[in-house]
């Protein structure tokens, strides 16, 4: 009924890996163009950059695409030596409050305020900065209960 299908020889597919060994080679010496000449104008060095500037110095006006600088292994490391510092991966800051201390900043907190303000707030945090948010409220929810504790059996006692 079915037939089965024959798996294709390499060698059948040599065409396809010659033309993409030249578009490869293509990428590599359009992007080595495109960096070089924005470190000799002085500009910046990112992927978005360097896809630009290829296409204006493509003479097909095609140039490269970004993800073609992160793939190609050897336009990337050519590329790597020469990004601009902004882009190298910077360690994410640490939290701005130790935890259990400032607990008495959360009796400031209104219960009127503008919420969407507090979501934005929020939002800019990072996750680290966000869990130690989260531990210093539970600390002053703890701190409060036993407060609330302590009140409670007091007034309990002199009754």
């Amino acid at each position: 009924m079915f037939q089965k299908s024959v798996s294709p020889q390499t060698n059948e597919r040599e065409w396809l890996q010659s033309l993409y060994d030249e578009k490869k080679k293509r990428s590599f010496e359009l992007g080595v163009k495109a960096i070089d000449l924005l470190v000799k104008e002085g500009s910046s060095v990112s992927y978005r950059t360097v896809s630009d500037k290829s296409k204006k110095i493509d003479a097909e006006g095609i140039g490269i695409h970004p993800n073609t600088i992160r793939k190609n292994k050897e336009l990337h490391a050519y590329f790597s030596k020469h990004i601009s510092a902004k882009l190298l991966y910077k360690p994410r800051k640490s939290s701005r409050v130790p935890i259990a201390s400032d607990l008495d900043s959360f009796k400031q907190i209104k219960q009127d305020r503008d919420i969407t303000r507090v979501k934005q707030r929020y939002m800019q945090l990072t996750k680290n900065e966000l869990v130690n948010q989260l531990i210093q409220m539970e600390q002053y929810i703890a701190n409060q209960n036993q407060h609330w504790l302590k009140n409670q059996f007091e007034s309990f006692k002199s009754e």
